[in-house]
């Protein structure tokens, strides 16, 4: 059965189904293929960041592997082709038990102080069956059905920009980039929104967001609500009202317990 999540990309943005975005980390999928880390990052004096792809499955799985640019400059996600970070391979077919190694080479420094966001795409595509014969080329001929695809975000941080510890690097944790986040609420046709805005140096990932008041708490999002970019605004619609009196409440960036969002 073939797995996709439609999400339309706008712009110059491809027509893609991301699929499994929210995962967690050792998140082990239908398919059988585990990814990690999926929160790959790569700083200014490294070249490449690793990705391992496992194929727990007891048939081969080939893959697919690319990276789109990441913005969200209407309040929503968007993607585009580009040339700055480049998988490699960007093709491979892994026996079952067995892991690959994609590297994500990096051929253009992000630019001081900064930080640049994409999405590494990895396909997973249907193995060739010799008794399809005449179907299987016309299927080809018509185009490649993908099976299943995850999204993993990527942050390519530029000199002097940080956002996670190193082992091979002694950092004070005040010196790392961060977001800066502030809240407000919006009524449109539709219904209510939540609009969080980043006017930091860093990426947002909010989980386990809800509505706080005192002691009354009311689940927003229990899992992965999403990413705020640097200098990016977005909102999520809510399925109720907004209580009156409540903050909202988020796991930052995996911080260890919600913490509160300031208003606007």
């Amino acid at each position: 059965m073939t797995l996709t999540s439609p999400l339309a990309l706008h712009g110059r943005r491809l027509l893609a189904a991301l699929a499994l975005a929210g995962c967690t980390a050792g998140a082990l999928a239908q398919s059988s293929l585990m990814i990690w880390p999926l929160d790959p990052v790569i700083e200014d004096d490294q070249r490449a960041s690793a990705l391992w792809l496992e194929n727990r499955g007891a048939q081969p799985v080939s893959l697919q592997v690319r990276v789109l640019a990441w913005n969200q400059d209407t309040r929503e996600d968007g993607y585009a082709p580009q040339d700055n970070v480049v998988p490699s391979p960007p093709m491979a077919v892994i026996p079952p038990g067995q892991r690959q190694l994609v590297r994500l080479m990096n051929t253009r420094p992000a630019p001081a102080g900064t930080e640049q966001a994409y999405r590494v795409l990895v396909d997973e595509l249907p193995n060739a069956d010799p008794a399809d014969g005449e179907g299987t080329r016309q299927g080809s001929a018509m185009g490649i059905k993908l099976q299943i695809r995850y999204s993993v975000p990527l942050f390519v941080s530029g000199k002097g920009h940080w956002t996670k510890p190193r082992p091979d690097r002694t950092r004070d944790a005040a010196t790392a980039a961060q977001p800066a986040l502030r809240w407000r609420t919006e009524r449109a046709e539709d219904g209510n929104y939540l609009v969080v805005r980043n006017a930091g140096l860093a990426h947002a990932r909010l989980t386990n967001v809800q509505w706080v008041r005192g002691s009354d708490a009311v689940p927003i999002n229990a899992g992965l609500l999403g990413y705020v970019l640097p200098g990016a605004e977005m909102r999520w619609k809510l399925t109720t009202p907004p209580p009156m009196g409540h903050v909202p409440h988020a796991r930052v960036n995996g911080s260890e317990t919600p913490m509160p969002l300031p208003a606007q």
